[in-house]
């Protein structure tokens, strides 16, 4: 089997680098290349991601034929895979990178309140028509029902959190993430993909201000000793979020709502949720609290999450 590399992810090796099978699946291969290194992960979706070698492989293709533990090796931007047989050429592949920063989120400007309040209502209606277990205006609500303990737990995290980065206190945000990091099943345990959101959203506002820099730094440090509690996978996606990289779905939803795109936000809401059962779902619901949370005044009191 030989691909070409449509887009190769800001968190993958430059140069050469060998590597094992960590898992597979039918859309995703994750390679290991140190014991404690994030994984890398070969895709063949329409989703870009910084640690993602995204490759173009015809409709049908399944990476579940390769098993763990087989040996990956990268030699002059080409990567292969002997049993069974696989290369990838990665040269010509587009460098994948996120800059939320960038992005300069404020939240509190007419046009990008409108249609924050439209992705809102978007993702609440689509939670409760799923019957997800978590339902972010419930995150925000301190005496809402909880659907699960779990939800529960992740509803006191978030409005933890939130208080804590409103008030740039570090210590107080240690808790909210130890409530968080590995909470729930699956592949990425929901807490886990409410942080990813949350800590995109967070980088989205930080406008340059060193206090934010300094508290998001601080998250990241929590993060990594804390990173034991969460599977190898999800690991991944917590590491390179702290560092402001995320998936091209959640990046393209951050960069609707920041630009006040409203002729677009439905379709970014809609794709940012495709992902997984309800990870894209959680993910969007932690971005959207992340963009609020140093917000001034209305946005928040809008949603709910001054109390």
């Amino acid at each position: 089997m030989s691909f070409k590399a449509i887009s190769v992810g800001c968190a993958v090796p430059r140069g050469d680098f060998d590597a094992t099978v960590h898992s597979a699946f039918r859309s995703a291969l994750n390679l290991r290349l140190n014991e404690n290194d994030p994984l890398i992960t070969l895709t063949c979706g329409d989703a870009e991601f910084p640690q993602g070698i995204r490759i173009d492989a015809p409709s049908g293709f399944s990476f579940e034929i390769f098993y763990a533990g087989a040996a990956v090796s990268c030699r002059e931007h080409i990567l292969r895979c002997a049993a069974p047989a696989l290369k990838i050429d990665l040269r010509g592949a587009a460098r994948f990178y996120c800059d939320l920063p960038s992005l300069k989120a404020d939240m509190t400007r007419p046009p990008a309140a409108a249609v924050w309040r439209r992705a809102w209502q978007i993702l609440n209606e689509r939670q409760i028509q799923s019957d997800a277990e978590i339902i972010a205006r419930d995150l925000i609500h301190p005496n809402a029902p909880s659907r699960s303990a779990a939800a529960r737990r992740a509803g006191e995290a978030m409005r933890g959190l939130f208080d804590a980065a409103r008030r740039y206190d570090r210590l107080a945000a240690a808790a909210p993430l130890r409530l968080l990091v590995g909470l729930g099943s699956g592949l990425t345990p929901s807490g886990d993909d409410l942080l990813v959101g949350y800590l995109a959203g967070l980088w989205c506002a930080v406008q340059g201000k060193n206090e934010r820099i300094r508290f998001i730094s601080a998250l990241e440090k929590e993060l990594i000793g804390l990173s034991h509690r969460t599977n190898d996978i999800s690991r991944s996606y917590l590491y390179h979020a702290a560092q402001g990289q995320v998936s091209s779905r959640l990046a393209n939803l951050a960069e609707t709502l920041c630009r006040a795109d409203h002729s677009n936000i439905s379709a970014a809401v809609w794709s940012a949720m495709q992902a997984g059962h309800a990870s894209g779902m959680d993910a969007a619901s932690g971005l959207l609290i992340g963009l609020a949370n140093w917000a001034d005044g209305d946005i928040a009191a809008l949603a709910g999450i001054i109390f």
